[in-house]
């Protein structure tokens, strides 16, 4: 299973133009990765966004986990207590970095915010591709409160990976791109490419 499957896809519980969450129907141990894009493909167009945050815990905040004593293992856990994962949950923050309407992307806010319960699934390499080849989706992000270095880092490592051969030269593009957006912020600049070679 690659990873952000984690069984069922998650589905739409908060929905806004510049962020979005999902969850998935109970806990999962894949859930989509840092920097990862993804896809709701529901509507008259599809919606990007990078993953900056997944969280997991109980279904009803007023009833808290109770950590087993003991030396067994988390797996060996769920094994032995095969309730308790209808009562976790794995919540995933989104922020939007585009979408996608016809044969075009734009590297710019969606028209209107994902539907409630729509489907969140990993961006496809052509959807990247499509959505990052000129650099113009990391403006939404540097822009996003919700988006710190590390986010950036990875969703440049993903993406790069996703244009294959093309890596070297996507990579130069996003890099003059965060250049000229983080001018006046040289070390968060240098922190960020770090990451990326990382």
């Amino acid at each position: 299973m690659t990873p952000g499957n984690g069984g069922d896809a998650p589905r739409v519980v908060e929905a806004g133009l510049r962020s979005f969450v999902c969850a998935y129907e109970r806990y999962v141990e894949d859930p989509f990765r840092l920097g990862q894009l993804v896809a709701v493909r529901e509507g008259p167009w599809s919606i990007l966004g990078c993953v900056v945050d997944t969280e997991s815990g109980p279904e009803d905040p007023g009833r808290p986990l109770q950590a087993p004593g003991g030396s067994l293992t988390a797996a060996e856990v769920f094994a032995e207590n095969p309730h308790i994962r209808p009562l976790l949950r794995t919540r995933v923050t989104v922020v939007a970095c585009g979408y996608i309407e016809g044969e075009g992307a734009f590297a710019l806010l969606p028209p209107a915010p994902p539907p409630l319960l729509a489907r969140v699934e990993g961006a496809t390499a052509a959807e990247t591709v499509r959505a990052t080849g000129d650099g113009a989706f990391l403006a939404l992000l540097v822009a996003s409160a919700l988006c710190d270095d590390a986010v950036l880092a990875a969703v440049l490592r993903g993406a790069a990976t996703a244009h294959g051969a093309a890596a070297g030269e996507f990579t130069v593009r996003a890099g003059k791109e965060l250049a000229r957006l983080l001018k006046a912020e040289p070390a968060r600049l240098s922190s960020i490419l770090r990451g990326v070679t990382a």
